[in-house]
């Protein structure tokens, strides 16, 4: 007699909740792993490694103002003996956290470039698990928040959040500063955006932002909440420490902004918009379009400035009032500013404006820009690591 088969229960795959719970974290960070380890590998493809036999793999991301950040995170902002006047009064205009802690970090044993690449790479990790919260709080779409981490993530200036300069740092407070306040963790908040002006100085746009914000909450609930004026106090008090930081070490409170020495004295103030105006104008005179020198120092930078402030406005109505006046802040700021030969890396820290692509309705539209974005982004990594301009 044959014996009736065994009623096996099907086997089943049990993923533990604390995996299912956090799905689109993980989801987010292999995103970013994904993109920056492609991009490490395109840079070491890419590099002429017989014309500089001196090159590898790290060194390549160690860039132009990675030397400011090296310096500051060597010896502070003191005169070394083989250190120029003009290298030295160079120094005052960066903010002291990002070398802080690549200075920390090399504690480990680690060196200081690979320190302060490591501190981008695992900032530009956080400030996308962070920008994707803030999204999801705002936007209440996995869909969009997700899309906001592709843009960010593949924005063709994101190489410098994987490279020594304090893009990711900045990005990350600022994002974080954000996501407490709609939290209203205030308290946070002040300390995050004080951390944001204490990593590069376009942060100052807290303060205005923050002191508006306390007004509107006190018209709004027509009583002044103490807690939201940490928002005021701590940003404040974060500008007080780096112009004490200047006064100790260059006997001038405002020295970062009144040396004559350095070659940054050619930013000076204009017109808002005067020079990214006349750049744009240029594009489409002569060989101007063509001219690979005039492109990455002014014809890229206008483009980039341009797009900016198109997303912004466009997104008026998408996003609160705070995310538009810190992006209009921004711009207006470095915008404000002759010699912008780096305006397209700054537009990066704009990052309202991937909140507002990442919202966008037309699938289509959304999957071209993001194509023209990773085209320009392979495009300039790879001028970038090979030791040209590259903002």
């Amino acid at each position: 007699m044959t014996e009736p088969p065994l009623n096996r229960p099907a086997v089943r795959f049990m993923i533990p909740p604390f995996f299912s719970k956090n799905e689109p974290i993980f989801i987010v960070v292999a995103t970013v792993l994904g993109i920056k380890l492609l991009l490490f590998c395109w840079a070491q493809a890419n590099f002429n490694f017989g014309s500089h036999p001196g090159g590898h793999w790290l060194n390549i991301w160690d860039r132009w103002d990675s030397g400011v950040y090296k310096a500051i995170a060597t010896s502070a902002y003191s005169r070394t003996a083989d250190m120029k006047m003009d290298w030295w009064a160079f120094l005052s205009h960066f903010p002291p956290l990002y070398p802080a802690i690549i200075s920390v970090i090399t504690f480990l044993g680690i060196s200081i470039p690979a320190s302060g690449i490591l501190v981008s790479f695992f900032s530009a990790i956080i400030v996308s698990i962070m920008l994707y919260k803030l999204a999801l709080v705002e936007f209440n779409n996995q869909r969009s928040a997700m899309l906001t981490v592709w843009f960010f993530n593949f924005f063709p200036t994101s190489y410098f959040s994987i490279s020594l300069y304090s893009e990711s740092l900045f990005i990350l407070l600022a994002v974080s500063s954000f996501y407490h306040l709609r939290k209203e963790n205030f308290l946070y908040a002040g300390l995050l955006s004080g951390g944001a002006i204490l990593t590069r100085s376009v942060g100052i746009v807290f303060i205005p932002i923050y002191f508006l914000y306390v007004l509107y909450d006190y018209f709004k609930n027509r009583k002044i909440n103490f807690n939201s004026l940490y928002l005021c106090v701590l940003p404040m008090f974060a500008v007080l420490i780096y112009m004490r930081i200047n006064k100790v070490y260059y006997d001038d409170y405002f020295y970062f902004l009144n040396e004559t020495l350095s070659f940054n004295t050619t930013k000076h103030l204009i017109f808002p918009f005067k020079e990214s105006y006349s750049d744009l104008l240029a594009l489409f005179q002569g060989a101007h379009l063509s001219d690979p020198n005039f492109m990455m120092t002014r014809g890229w930078n206008a483009v980039f400035v341009l797009l900016a402030m198109v997303v912004t406005i466009l997104g008026i109505k998408r996003v609160k009032w705070e995310y538009t006046i810190f992006s209009m802040s921004s711009i207006l700021l470095f915008s404000s500013l002759s010699w912008g030969i780096s305006n397209a890396r700054y537009v990066f820290s704009v990052f309202p404006i991937f909140m507002i692509l990442g919202s966008m309705e037309n699938r289509l539209l959304q999957g071209g820009i993001l194509g023209v974005f990773f085209v320009g982004l392979l495009h300039f990594t790879k001028i970038f690591t090979s030791g040209a301009w590259a903002f």
